[in-house]
């Protein structure tokens, strides 16, 4: 019998990466990650994407902000999903100084909050966790990549 090589698309390794992470196993996830390169294949917005929301649920939130910089030093253009996965994190992490920073980037960049983290600071203005002013700078104008949902 013929041994078959499968030489699997980045699609097939973001399916991977994306179950490993939602699996609790975001240590294997990196190590695939990290590996993609010498596999031959060459990570996507979507694959980072995967990467940094694993690295998000697991409260690793500076390997996360990291991997965010190394995404847009290696080219990638984060869009509305790297934006605010980043950003709710953050907020749930307590950081608000590092979030405000996020959105700011984020609306210069021309995408918007979407209905996530919108949710995220309304529940958070509720609590007094958040005061109203945020929720005003949350849903200043952008430059419309995205729909505002604020």
């Amino acid at each position: 019998m013929h041994e078959t090589k499968i030489d699997p698309g980045i699609c097939i390794y973001n399916i991977i990466i994306h179950g490993m992470c939602n699996s609790s196993k975001v240590d294997d996830a990196w190590d695939l990650f990290c590996s993609l390169n010498f596999k031959g294949a060459k990570p996507d917005v979507k694959t980072y994407n995967i990467m940094i929301g694993g690295l998000c649920r697991k409260g690793s939130l500076s390997e996360a902000d990291a991997l965010f910089r190394k995404m847009k030093q290696d080219g990638y253009e984060p869009d509305g999903c790297t934006w605010n996965t980043l950003i709710r994190a953050h907020l749930r992490g307590g950081d608000i100084t590092t979030s405000v920073q996020l959105i700011e980037e984020m609306k210069s960049c021309g995408f918007s909050s979407d209905a996530s983290t919108v949710k995220i600071v309304m529940d958070m203005l509720s609590s007094g966790e958040l005061n109203k002013s945020f929720l005003e700078m949350l849903s200043g104008p952008s430059r419309d990549k995205s729909a505002s949902l604020v």
